[in-house]
């Protein structure tokens, strides 16, 4: 995996699982506390901002040095081992040890940001007016003052590249120096870019997972996506504590089914995927797809004992012939993702903060502050350096019932805040999504 922690506490839940044995890879150590018992290998890949990382630790894995090489074969003598890749890999073999569940690239095709709207129109999708073009400044514009509705536009690149996510290639325009700037992000790293308006509301999702017999969908998830003044987003996770409207939980869910049973249909598609989007004053409008495991999900099924849903995905993927009882799976995450509430604040800051920082946190009305001896804390913050920047991680695993059913961004800006003040980790100003709801 990109970081060593996530590997060996994933090798630590398939030892508990049963695994004979599991051999941990990680391109970087990461932050946070590695289990015991578990073997693990770190590459000690360069640092590097989050994408550029992502994508060399996936190089990494599918060319590994000889000695390293030496060192698996060792542990697997005889080649029976499978590789559990990241959410985000190409799913090439390591060391010579196919990958389990790896996607196919038909798949991993509709993850491009500027060839997704074809989809939406194929199941007959509401969504937002927006044009590919290349990424020439003169044609930029042009769409742009075509679609603007005045509150600016949205640029997201394409995948000429390779994967990209936590919004690294999608800028918000408004000004002429945030076109300069985002062309100058872009260049290079993509060919053409989607220009679409800038869409008011909550940044959500839906994910859904379509096994053999059955498409399931679960519940809205809201998207802790800020806007910074020069343009660029700050995706921060995601949380369950906001409720959409029933008649807009219905038909997201609706659209879940849809788009899964169109993904079996035409490209043989198995698994979790989800759709983002933002929900606007006039429903919800996608923005993307993710043909994957997506990070949200594992904010709704946290907690959900004896149900490794990750785990079950790649067997989905792999097309295990199993009872998969996917209504019973269904019921069963909607049921505790309603009642099991969630805040997880995740974010990549880009300067690097050497040292690791653990703190118990309460979160007052106008105030963040440390927890004191005998108070049951409110979150949980660790953050630390990974890759070319800081992590941070704020936990809110059971929230406040004054908290349920409205947007946690704003809570989960003051936290960021406090970070800052604290800490003297460098976020920077955020603006939350403006909540849009239906008219009459």
């Amino acid at each position: 995996m990109d970081v060593l922690v996530g590997a060996a506490w994933q090798a630590k839940g398939l030892m508990d699982l049963g695994a004979a044995a599991v051999l941990a890879i990680g391109a970087r150590r990461g932050v946070g506390e590695i289990p015991e018992g578990i073997e693990t290998i770190n590459l000690d890949r360069p640092r590097l901002p989050m994408m550029r990382a992502i994508r060399d630790a996936d190089a990494a894995l599918n060319d590994l040095p000889q000695d390293i090489r030496d060192r698996v074969d060792d542990f697997d003598p005889g080649h029976t081992a499978r590789a559990v890749r990241t959410i985000f890999s190409s799913g090439a073999p390591v060391a010579g040890r196919p990958t389990y569940g790896a996607r196919p690239a038909a798949w991993q095709a509709l993850e491009d940001k500027t060839v997704i709207d074809a989809l939406w129109d194929a199941v007959g999708v509401p969504r937002a007016d927006s044009v590919v073009v290349p990424l020439d400044r003169d044609a930029l514009d042009a769409a742009s003052r075509q679609l603007d509705q005045g509150d600016g536009v949205v640029w997201a690149g394409d995948n000429h590249s390779g994967f990209h996510g936590g919004a690294r290639f999608t800028r918000w325009i408004k000004t002429s120096h945030q076109a300069d700037a985002a062309v100058q992000h872009l260049h290079g790293h993509c060919r053409t870019a989607r220009v679409m308006p800038l869409l008011e509301g909550i940044p959500c999702s839906i994910h859904g997972a379509v096994f053999p017999d059955h498409v399931i969908a679960l519940r809205p998830c809201e998207m802790l996506v800020f806007r910074r003044p020069d343009g660029r987003f700050l995706y921060a996770a995601a949380a369950t504590v906001w409720d959409p409207p029933d008649e807009d939980r219905a038909q997201m869910r609706q659209m879940a089914k849809t788009v899964g049973t169109h993904l079996r249909d035409t490209v043989g598609y198995r698994g979790v995927f989800t759709i983002d989007g933002v929900l606007t004053a006039d429903g919800f409008r996608p923005t993307e797809l993710n043909p994957r495991f997506g990070a949200a999900i594992g904010v709704l099924t946290r907690g959900i004992p004896k149900l490794p849903l990750h785990l079950l995905n790649l067997a989905i993927v792999e097309g295990e012939d199993l009872d998969w009882q996917a209504k019973a799976i269904e019921q069963r995450i909607l049921e505790h993702a309603d009642t099991n509430r969630d805040i997880r604040v995740g974010a990549m800051i880009d300067v690097r903060v050497e040292g690791e920082i653990r703190e118990k946190l309460m979160v007052e009305d106008d105030a963040v502050r440390p927890s004191l001896e005998g108070e049951t804390p409110d979150a949980s913050l660790v953050a630390g350096p990974n890759g070319g920047g800081t992590y941070v991680h704020i936990n809110l695993k059971q929230p406040r019932t004054a908290w349920i059913g409205a947007s946690a961004a704003p809570i989960a800006v003051r936290l960021l805040r406090y970070v800052e003040q604290a800490h003297g980790i460098p976020v920077g100003p955020l603006q939350a999504a403006p909540e849009r709801r239906r008219m009459g």
